[in-house]
């Protein structure tokens, strides 16, 4: 690596020459070698980082909410989900992008990007091939997104940390002191937040449970997700607290406090509080919001902002004819200008659009959930270790070491060859294999027990008793009752435990229901199928439990949001007042 030319290179950007294109020009002009005066850091520049990082929240709830004005709760919802799921594919496409443009970087790591896909894109034919081979609905696959759901929220925090630490760039205070101070506000109140939501660790624990055999949340005790929310709020409050005495203490000692790095704070956690957790002002602004519409729109933030890093890297490291490679890549970057800077955006969002389109044919389905899994996890995996900003090619080609005295600060600091060291393809891809293969393998094991179960729901069963019944065959309508039965049995705390950590209408309508339907099942039908009478203790005890079914369907309707759930996907309001009319009158209650 010719370092000489590099930090010519550097310099002569950092002077402030203009970009003959007008997008994201070089940064504003620093101060002369002799003056030290301490400027704010800009990712872009103060406007486009307005608009693409820092402001980014606030511009997307926005256009959110400006959609469910103008189209409804249903068609935003879909609309705003779907622009998620493309949006996020689509800014995998600048990792790939920079990785392979980055000389320096693509021989430094060499084996892991190219070993890299090798075990998640066989592993996911292997499992899509056995899913076809069974005739398995392809949406079966979807179980290792649980890897996804779990390393998304890190993979979040990580680049918002980032952020922080690029706009705190110019902060004279120890770099041990000021780094751990910011990461432990973002996990506080990320932690925090996402606990608050209810829905994520619901979620999560439920898709466990359903997809491959974890029973976390039925072996949760009562009271623990309160109790977790509760703890997560006061340690943010504290760190919060902490927080702002290392502020006094950083303005007492002169050092550099970044404006830019508190407003992105204040920006993003306050759209994801917003945004992910329940509150009324949301709610009577659009009524139909959810936890999975919010996550959507703060995805689409995340988006913007990778995009928008992504940018500025490769654009300063085009300019480096050493260290860029050459072709399409040093011509594209090198030109810079608003109208090349939406041709990459557009570029990127075609990339997610050809992965995450639906397709009739399954095998090609099969083939781009495959792509798609690889894609986000390579993402992760990749971003995990090229963006350190302890490595100088980094840093330069973000231009944060701009100042002398940064650069002065930083004259000794690491390069990504300082650590090399040469490591074998087989070395490489069995540590790949244990990355990545296990945690899929153990998965799939659990999955496999899923898929070996007796399919549908509970209500499944309760449909296919009742029209065997119906066609005479007692035997058989017998032994789908018993199936529902068990199945109740099994979801019924499931049930309660969600609506605990989750308290959605959906969820207690869906706790009413299992309560009605299996207290019928056990206290009426069952006896009756089996010849047994029912006796008036049975029946008192219904009547018990149908209360309680009222009770908990009636403040469903009272929250006024979707009663739709699980096995009863299309239900409306008219469908629960009108269940809930039936009951009132078996349970004798107005």
């Amino acid at each position: 690596m010719n370092t000489d030319a590099s930090q010519a290179t550097l310099d002569a950007l950092s002077a402030g020459r203009q970009d003959a294109y007008g997008l994201i020009a070089a940064p504003p002009g620093r101060a002369a070698a002799n003056d030290e005066r301490v400027r704010q850091n800009w990712v872009l520049d103060p406007l486009q980082d307005a608009l693409f990082v820092i402001g980014t929240p606030l511009l997307v709830l926005a256009a959110a909410l400006a959609t469910f004005a103008v189209l409804g709760g249903v068609a935003a919802t879909s609309l705003i989900i779907v622009a998620h799921i493309v949006f996020t594919v689509a800014h995998h496409l600048p990792t790939f992008i920079r990785i392979y443009g980055d000389v320096d970087l693509f021989k430094r790591f060499k084996w892991s990007f190219v070993l890299a896909p090798v075990v998640p894109i066989v592993f996911s034919a292997a499992v899509l091939g056995y899913i076809n081979y069974k005739n398995y609905p392809v949406e079966y696959f979807l179980y290792l997104y649980i890897m996804l759901v779990l390393w998304d929220p890190w993979h979040f925090l990580r680049q918002h940390y980032g952020f922080m630490r690029i706009y705190d760039r110019h902060n004279a205070a120890p770099r041990r002191i000021a780094a751990r101070m910011d990461l432990a506000l973002c996990v506080a109140w990320f932690a925090y937040i996402m606990l608050a939501s209810g829905a994520w660790l619901a979620g999560l624990l439920q898709d466990l449970n359903a997809s491959v055999n974890v029973p976390l949340l039925a072996k949760l005790p009562s009271g623990t997700g309160p109790l977790l929310i509760a703890l997560a709020r006061d340690a943010a409050i504290l760190t919060t607290v902490a927080y702002g005495a290392y502020l006094f203490w950083c303005r007492h000692q002169g050092y550099f406090i970044s404006i830019a790095k508190l407003l992105l704070i204040a920006t993003t956690f306050g759209v994801m509080y917003v945004a992910y957790t329940p509150n009324e002002w949301l709610l009577s602004i659009a009524p139909d919001w959810t936890f999975k519409v919010g996550f959507a729109v703060v995805g689409v933030v995340h988006v913007t902002q990778y995009l928008a890093i992504v940018w500025r890297y490769n654009r300063t490291l085009a300019r480096q004819p050493e260290r860029a490679r050459a072709g399409w890549f040093r011509k594209l970057h090198g030109r810079g200008g608003w109208i090349v800077g939406i041709g990459y955006v557009l570029l990127c969002v075609a990339y997610g659009g050809v992965i995450t389109t639906e397709r009739q044919n399954r095998w090609l389905m099969s083939g781009l959930l495959a792509v798609g899994f690889t894609s986000t996890l390579l993402h992760y995996y990749f971003d995990g270790f090229i963006w350190k900003m302890r490595h100088r090619q980094n840093r330069e080609n973000l231009l944060l070491d701009a100042a002398p005295s940064v650069r002065r600060r930083h004259s000794g600091a690491h390069s990504w060859w300082s650590s090399f060291k040469t490591i074998a393809p087989g070395a490489v891809l069995l540590r790949q294999i244990a990355y990545f293969g296990v945690p899929m393998l153990l998965l799939s094991v659990g999955a496999l027990s899923v898929w070996s179960a007796p399919a549908g729901t509970y209500i499944d069963h309760m449909n296919r008793a009742q029209a065997l019944s119906q066609q005479g065959q007692l035997p058989h309508a017998t032994a789908e009752a018993m199936q529902a039965y068990r199945d109740m049995q099994e979801q019924l705390p499931l049930a309660r435990q969600l609506l605990e950590l989750d308290p959605t209408a959906a969820h207690e309508a869906e706790l009413a229901f299992l309560i009605y339907n299996h207290s019928y099942y056990e206290r009426l039908l069952l006896p009756a199928v089996q010849g047994r009478a029912v006796r008036d203790a049975d029946k008192t005890a219904h009547l018990q439990a149908v209360t309680d079914a009222v009770r908990h369907l009636d403040h469903a309707l009272a929250r006024g949001q979707s009663l739709a759930h699980r096995g009863r996907d299309a239900m409306t309001r008219d469908d629960g007042e009108q269940t809930l009319a039936s009951w009132r009158r078996i349970a004798h209650v107005d």
